[in-house]
């Protein structure tokens, strides 16, 4: 029987009316995967809320009184954690520095700590310290953990291989959030990618059949979010939306009925993979349904590179000619973008900027490749002996196991590189530094969303309600402030204000709101400038590994290794659910 030190309540069986805590970590503010700009501009804290542990507090015995603080909100209130029976926790690599953090204070405290999530599903042996460690899908997991638990055994790792039915997922604990603090709220109707990107974790964690939610069921969850009086941006969080068109296409049907019937509420973003330009039944459907953004996984404008990494799907038609059929639907596109691959080429960056421009995609994520634990690009460097760990020590055992370590100083974009590269990595550096300080400034940035806002032919059926609107006010007015009382934005926002606002109020109000992210975009580019000189550095004159494969002969391992605090690092690309975000588009 487990006794709580800090509660006089003991933790004999789960089917006691038991206090269950619930608490995100926090993701670091400026990310390029975290629009917290976007958020504070329209008078909300945080992105989006954790539907993970939303879905998680469904699946837990409905007797419990539950309580969900998101750290990215508001700190943790001591009274909470005191009166709880439990924690619940966990989340993506970026939040694994806050889950330790967590684990750390319940094991001082005596207070009973359950993790779960990605980055735990992919590496629980980082989480030995907690009470239990619940991986995989929690509609099969957490069953297996409450049945040891009443049978005298709640601790432990508890696992399987199994992929749920998500046809029998509860709708979400949404009544445990304020749906003030967030900029958007998700939801999902699919699990898994029929695809096999080389670099990607999806398809480890989720698998490679998508599993897709019944309409009623999806339509359910919408329902719920409406009657508890939410309006307008809905992400749907899905690995890739479009993963089984057989099955997707009739939940946005019924989707577009219930939206008639309802005033049309929402609007919607999503991400899916770049062939859904070359379906225009389902574009004309998300149209329908009111879908404003999609993020696409482009990774390379490089045909050799996409065959490389196993995208070839992404290879079938022109890249720009897709996007463009997209904008034809009235869904604007954000997009990643990866460089580092072994197929990069010496002046990658010059086509990369050129091909953003080109496309118009204003909210392009470019970052560095990082290959992530139990991913086939892990598996062949491992094999490989290209592998660098946590502490920038060259791995040369195959069979060493590979973990990957984050700090809250880390951040995807220019953290990655935990590998030998093929061509020297201040190079690579260097190119990156050149992307983004030349797809970031201002005009650039600023004749995107003009172009951008030219060709999209949106159909707008959507009318913000009050509460909406006075959001939407606010961001307006912060948005043009800013903007105005930056000169190097001044005459540029003064251009495309004109300009937009001739197309029509409805062109008008996307080309305002994408200009908004300009304020989390150019505060993040000043600090990845800033980071990748440090990595630069770090490479030239303090790393203890080649700085390409090209040197591996010659080079000599000292015996200890510098503790420096760079950002040569490793860090993430993580799978897209609710995590998934922390961006706005999955």
């Amino acid at each position: 029987m487990l006794t709580l030190s800090n509660s006089s309540h003991q933790l004999d069986s789960p089917d006691r009316p038991l206090k269950c805590l619930l608490i995100q970590p926090r993701f670091e503010q400026t990310n390029y995967w975290n629009f917290v700009e976007s958020a504070l501009a329209i008078g909300a804290k945080a992105t989006a809320p954790p539907l993970g542990l939303m879905t998680v507090a469904a699946l837990l015995p409905q007797s419990w009184q539950f309580e969900l603080v998101d750290l990215n909100v508001c700190p943790l209130k001591e009274t909470s954690w005191d009166q709880a029976d439990l924690v619940c926790t966990g989340g993506m690599l970026p939040q694994q520095p806050g889950t330790l953090e967590l684990m750390e204070r319940a094991n001082r405290e005596g207070k009973f700590i359950v993790v779960g999530g990605p980055d735990p599903t992919s590496q629980p042996q980082i989480y030995k310290n907690a009470d239990a460690v619940v991986t995989g899908e929690g509609e099969i997991t957490i069953p297996i953990w409450l049945d040891a638990w009443r049978n005298g055994a709640p601790r432990g790792i508890f696992e399987s291989q199994a992929k749920p039915d998500v046809t029998q997922t509860p709708t979400p604990r949404f009544d445990l959030i304020d749906f003030n603090d967030y900029l958007h709220v998700g939801i999902q109707s699919s699990r898994g990618c029929p695809y096999n990107c080389e670099f990607c974790d999806i398809i480890e964690l989720f698998g490679r059949r998508p599993r897709v939610k019944k309409p009623e069921q999806f339509l359910a969850e919408l329902q719920k979010l409406y009657d508890l009086g939410y309006r307008g941006w809905v992400d749907i969080t899905d690995d890739n939306f479009i993963g089984n068109r057989k099955l997707i296409k009739p939940l946005l049907v019924a989707l577009n009925k219930w939206n008639q019937e309802h005033a049309y509420p929402f609007v919607f973003s999503t991400e899916a993979s770049v062939n859904l330009a070359d379906d225009k039944e389902l574009l004309a459907l998300m149209r329908d349904v009111q879908f404003r953004y999609v993020f696409l996984g482009i990774e390379s404008p490089d045909e050799e590179t996409l065959i490389h990494t196993q995208k070839r799907i992404n290879t079938v038609h022109p890249l720009i000619e897709r996007i463009r059929t997209i904008y034809d639907y009235g869904i604007s596109v954000a997009a990643g973008l990866i460089i580092g691959f072994d197929t990069d080429k010496p002046g990658t960056d010059e086509p990369m900027i050129q091909f953003i421009q080109e496309s118009g995609i204003s909210l392009s994520m470019v970052g560095l490749l990082s290959a992530l634990p139990n991913t086939q690009l892990t598996r062949r460097l491992t094999k490989e002996q290209r592998l660098i760990n946590s502490e920038h020590q060259w791995i040369r055992d195959t069979n060493a196991n590979y973990e990957l370590r984050s700090t809250e100083s880390k951040d995807q974009t220019i953290s990655g590189l935990n590998f030998v590269t093929m061509r020297d990595r201040v190079e690579i550096y260097q190119e990156l530094q050149n992307i983004i300080e030349t797809v970031y400034s201002p005009r650039a940035f600023m004749d995107r969303v003009l172009d951008t806002t030219k060709r999209l032919k949106i159909e707008n059926r959507h009318i913000p309600n009050g509460w909406e609107f006075r959001r939407m006010f606010r961001g307006f007015l912060t948005i043009a402030w800013r903007m105005l009382a930056d000169k190097r934005t001044r005459w540029l926002y003064v251009r495309n204000f004109i300009q937009a606002g001739l197309m029509g109020p409805t062109k008008f109000e996307y080309a305002h709101t994408i200009t908004g992210s300009f304020l989390h975009f150019d505060a993040q580019t000043r600090k990845m400038l800033s980071a990748l000189s440090l990595s630069i550095d770090f490479a030239q004159n303090h790393a203890t590994y080649p700085r390409s494969v090209g040197e591996i002969p010659a080079h000599k391992i000292p015996a200890a290794n510098p503790t420096l605090p760079v950002l040569d690092s490793p860090s993430i690309r993580t799978s897209c659910d609710e995590g998934s975000i922390p961006t706005e588009f999955g």
